[in-house]
């Protein structure tokens, strides 16, 4: 028995350890020796090499590089120097072998600037220098249709409070196409989302209980309408932006929410129903400043305490990791996805303790726990994870057999005979939130199957 004990403590520890560190790998660890560090936003791929910007390591400018998807040949691909821009916030948007992306300070003014690089990094090109009026410090990336460029910027313009603005890849043709006002929404740091005609984004702050708004406006500057207002209860200061599915917009708000630590929500295009899907706790996703990313009916993002999956139904909540001084600290972005891995930064955190780090992520190891393979026939576990209520669907064939649930400890929580080829309930609602191992075993001490069920109430 001890040694069933400490097996099954070692195989929980095992599930528990792939469920919450999920295949984590860290690619590059930022250092302070040089001008690269402190990455704010997230990574561009293309192929098989992702692109990113840092906001400085030890020297003050920031800069552009490039890593390959499985962590080899980082490349410094451009030195910031503040004339040319400094201390880049935001993402890199691609267009062939065009880079376009923005910084809050340097350019000129130190109001910031939009530029344009080639991959390789060569023929960099200021593209426009913000001077305030025409709008300051974009603290976002850049959105491409055809040829024109969307953006903002957190201040400046005609009111000081941010503006939306467009212009031709090529550098021409800037306008101002709206000027933020604190009654509108004011102070925007994410992206613009492009619908058709329509833009739609986010503001922090403004609005009817200036905890931020969502609106929509048209890509000439029309049709200004701020189609939902945050007032703390619903969220609060949302600092990413918006990412679309099957006709619904979702997003995150930093703050506010039932517990005040922020929630991820949905919305109607025209800004009509509103769901608050999750509110986040001080142990689950607290304060998030990015985006979601979504594949299918999946929705992943980051927090400041780890990286999380959730149905954009508002259901299965599952922490995929967990941040730490060393796999890295403070994500300022979204997750970039390609086939089943994800990839990501922090601001802080790795090696070298501060500057952050470049990481990946399997998405595969959060799907397929719902099922195992048996000597004679399956085990279906659903939904898994539950509140603590399971449907335990046996094809197993013949032969007498029981079902055992074990918790973290290797403490035996729940047994039943299994019934061959039936369906019946296994209630652990009044067990608390976790991983479980179940294992079916044969009468003559033969393990038929195992697997894992989570829940989360």
């Amino acid at each position: 028995m001890k040694k069933l004990l400490f097996s099954l403590l070692v195989v929980i520890s095992s599930l528990i350890f792939t469920l919450c560190s999920a295949q984590y790998t860290i690619l590059h660890s930022f250092d302070t020796t040089g001008i690269a560090g402190y990455p704010h936003g997230s990574l561009t791929l293309s192929g098989n090499v992702l692109y990113g910007m840092t906001s400085g390591g030890g020297g003050p400018p920031g800069n552009i590089f490039s890593i390959h998807a499985d962590g080899s040949n980082y490349k410094d691909v451009f030195d910031f120097n503040g004339i040319d821009g400094v201390f880049p916030y935001g993402s890199l948007t691609l267009s062939g072998n065009k880079l376009y992306g923005m910084t809050p300070y340097g350019g000129g003014r130190n109001d910031g600037c939009i530029f344009s690089i080639d991959t390789s990094g060569n023929n960099y090109k200021k593209l426009l220098v913000f001077n305030d009026t025409n709008g300051a410090n974009p603290y976002g990336s850049l959105t491409l249709y055809k040829n024109k460029l969307y953006g903002m910027t957190s201040v400046g313009g005609k009111n000081d409070s941010g503006c939306i603005f467009s212009i031709d890849t090529a550098g021409s043709n800037y306008k101002d196409l709206f000027d933020f006002k604190r009654t509108t929404g004011y102070e925007p740091y994410g992206n613009l989302l492009l619908l058709g005609n329509k833009l739609h984004g986010m503001t922090r702050l403004g609005g009817l209980d200036s905890n931020g708004v969502i609106f929509s406006i048209d890509t000439d500057g029309n049709g200004y309408k701020d189609i939902f207002d945050f007032n703390g209860a619903n969220g609060a200061i949302p600092w990413g932006s918006l990412t679309l599915s099957a006709n619904k917009l979702y997003g995150m708000t930093s703050g506010g929410g039932a517990n005040k630590y922020g929630c991820v929500f949905s919305i109607d295009t025209n800004g009509t129903g509103y769901r608050d899907l999750l509110n986040a706790t001080d142990t689950t996703f607290a304060y998030p400043y990015g985006d979601l990313t979504i594949s299918g009916s999946i929705m992943y993002g980051m927090s400041q305490i780890g990286i999380f999956s959730i149905d954009t139904n508002g259901r299965n909540y599952i922490p995929m990791t967990y941040f730490n001084s060393t796999n890295g600290t403070y994500p300022f972005g979204d997750l970039t996805i390609s086939g089943k891995a994800l990839y990501g930064m922090t601001l802080n955190g790795g090696k070298y303790i501060l500057p952050g780090v470049i990481f990946k992520i399997d998405s595969g190891t959060v799907a397929g726990i719902n099922s195992i393979t048996a000597t004679s026939g399956s085990i279906n576990v659903y939904p898994n994870p539950s509140n603590g209520v399971f449907t335990v669907k046996s094809s197993v064939v013949s032969g007498q057999s029981s079902v055992e649930v074990y918790n973290v400890l290797g403490e035996k929580v729940y047994s039943q005979l299994l019934i061959p080829n039936s369906s019946f309930l296994i209630n652990l609602s009044n067990q608390p939130n976790g991983v479980y191992l179940y294992r079916v075993i044969a009468t003559s001490g033969e393990l038929v199957g195992e697997g894992k069920m989570v829940i989360q109430k």
